[in-house]
């Protein structure tokens, strides 16, 4: 039992079993609460990245959220990555703010664990109360974590589907082309991308308006093909779907661009602009405009036979408060509870007309809320960043196991190993994959390896993706990954070399900056080395209770109990 104290009230536990408390949270205000300084290794939360420090009183490890941004999880972890403690609240709309810190300047040994409720106009007693939850069981940190990204998920009247297609390796023109994507160059990019076992694409951004690349929004808003890029955008899409692959649409849900047509038809009807992007968002309080936005996917829908939408910027919307006051012309006062009813009537209209539309969303808005009106969600922007691309697959795997979890778009250059493109590719085994490689113009071994890697991960998806998933060793930004399910567990060792043996089938691939690994348990268990193009170059037996295996860098060793 806590004493979580507010202006003087002390707040009572309601529920209490195996470690866990529950605790309502009555209305906006800080709440405070003060844990012991003991085992204390680093801290883990939604949008920490690469940071797992412990701070101190005057800068708090901080995790802010609201609808369009964060989840609210706050973890502090032990030497032995095991759970100290797990905070989390049951509202991922309303802004609120989890932090902690250890208490240095008042020597008490003391560690604060701060919840605030802001009331910044989109509270309303009315919703319905807030519950915080209190994990202290000596759990690995990472289960401690799912558990509580599943109990803010039972706080939803349902959770969506997530269909077969949104499980499929992706390819996007985005880092390739950026605003420059080329009807023919890209069909013949997909004909080889089909050909490596790419089933779904992204057509990104650049194909709604005419010219070069702006690296802005000015022209984002009245939603037409470019005519200089798409000439026949008809045969594009039938291109597509003959390649046996669905398509994936990129719009930025809130942007009307300074020269667009719709920036003209909606001026006063817009929530605030954004000047070093020249573009204005609309303001989704008016019918009129979120009927403008779902009629522009209708229309694609019906012309040209889409199969999903890649939503962008929808954290957009969070970018300030200051926005026009309600008027009698709006039918919400809220804005976020306007977003909300936007992505309700998107989901709802795109799934009238295809039942397994694909929906893409990506961090920062990873809330259990926001979450549920999508099937896939993606790694936020990090260009040829292996580390942080792992990081945030096991981020967005951790708080969202119900969505099918996308890395961000893998990049390399021409002139890149094989080795290191499938050390890439490694750090985001865990996840759907997504490349934004010119396979046209990259050498022969470089998609060899990408052949490789998708025709494994594509075998063993159900492992990869459904299976128990472990991310042990969050201060080292994860040491390793596994999966397991059904008697095969895959692991990949980013800096840790050991692995121990649990399961009849094991694979366990090398990213480390060695060439060998030590694997113990289980004398008499058969094993093959495999190098990075697939070929066995070794094979043995373990012998003792550990020993030491070569297996080279972006390569694999699979073990078989004999």
């Amino acid at each position: 039992m806590i004493k979580i104290v507010s202006d003087n009230t002390e707040l009572e536990a309601f529920a209490r079993e195996g470690g866990i408390e529950l605790y309502r949270i009555p209305g906006p205000g800080n709440y405070t609460w003060i844990e012991p300084l003991k085992k204390v290794a680093g801290t883990w939360y939604p949008m920490g990245g690469r940071d797992h420090s412990f701070r101190q009183w005057w800068f708090p490890n901080t995790q802010e959220s609201v609808f369009e941004a964060g989840a609210p999880i706050m973890t502090l972890f032990d030497f032995d990555g095991k759970n100290i403690i797990t905070a989390a609240l049951s509202d991922s709309v309303k802004r609120t703010k989890i932090s902690t810190a250890v208490d240095d300047l008042n020597q008490r040994d003391e560690v604060i664990f701060k919840i605030e409720v802001v009331d910044d106009g989109n509270f309303q007693q009315k919703d319905h109360e807030i519950i915080l939850r209190v994990d202290r069981r000596p759990v690995e940190y990472y289960d401690a974590v799912m558990e509580a990204g599943d109990w803010m998920r039972t706080f939803l009247p349902k959770i969506i589907p997530v269909p077969n297609d949104a499980k499929m390796p992706l390819y996007s023109s985005w880092y390739n082309f950026h605003q420059e994507p080329e009807q023919t160059l890209l069909t013949e990019e997909l004909k080889v991308a089909s050909e490596m076992g790419f089933k779904t694409v992204i057509l990104d951004d650049g194909w709604q308006f005419e010219g070069e690349n702006t690296g802005d929004y000015f022209k984002s808003g009245d939603w037409k093909i470019a005519k200089d890029k798409f000439p026949d955008f008809k045969k594009f899409v039938d291109d597509v779907h003959g390649f046996g692959m669905k398509l994936l649409m990129w719009f930025a849900v809130p942007f009307v661009g300074f020269d667009t047509e719709a920036f003209k038809r909606f001026g006063d009807k817009l929530a605030f602009n954004i000047d070093w992007m020249r573009t204005g968002l609309l303001d989704v309080r008016y019918k009129e405009c979120r009927d403008y936005i779902i009629g522009t996917y209708e229309r694609f829908v019906d012309e040209f036979g889409i199969d999903g939408l890649k939503l962008d910027f929808i954290d957009a919307w969070g970018s300030t408060t200051d926005i026009p006051a309600f008027n009698e012309n709006m039918d919400h006062e809220i804005l976020f509870d306007a977003i909300r009813t936007l992505e309700d009537e998107i989901y709802e209209r795109m799934t009238a007309r295809n039942p397994d539309f694909l929906f893409e969303f990506r961090q920062v808005y990873v809330g259990a809320e926001i979450v549920n009106h999508c099937n896939m969600l993606r790694v936020a922007d990090c260009a040829a960043d292996p580390v942080t691309n792992r990081i945030g697959i096991g981020s967005l795997r951790l708080v969202n196991r119900a969505t099918a979890v996308h890395s961000d778009m893998l990049l390399w250059g021409r002139k890149e190993t094989p080795v290191n493109c499938m050390r890439q590719m490694l750090n985001i085994m865990f996840s759907v994959p997504q490349i934004s490689v010119l396979l046209t113009k990259v050498p022969e071994e470089q998609r060899v390896a990408v052949k490789r890697f998708v025709d494994y991960w594509t075998e063993n998806r159900d492992v990869l993706l459904d299976g128990r998933f472990r991310a042990p060793d969050p201060g080292a930004n994860y040491s390793s990954m596994s999966a397991e399910k059904e008697g095969k567990k895959i692991t990949v060792l980013y800096s840790n070399s050991l692995v121990e043996l649990t399961c009849a089938e094991e694979d366990v691939w090398n990213c480390t900056s060695g060439s060998f690994i030590a694997a113990f348990g289980r004398p008499g268990t058969v094993y093959n080395v495999f190098d990075w193009r697939g070929k066995r170059v070794r094979g043995g037996m373990i012998t003792t209770g550990a020993q030491k295996i070569e297996v080279p860098a972006g390569g694999m060793v699979t073990f078989r109990k004999k």
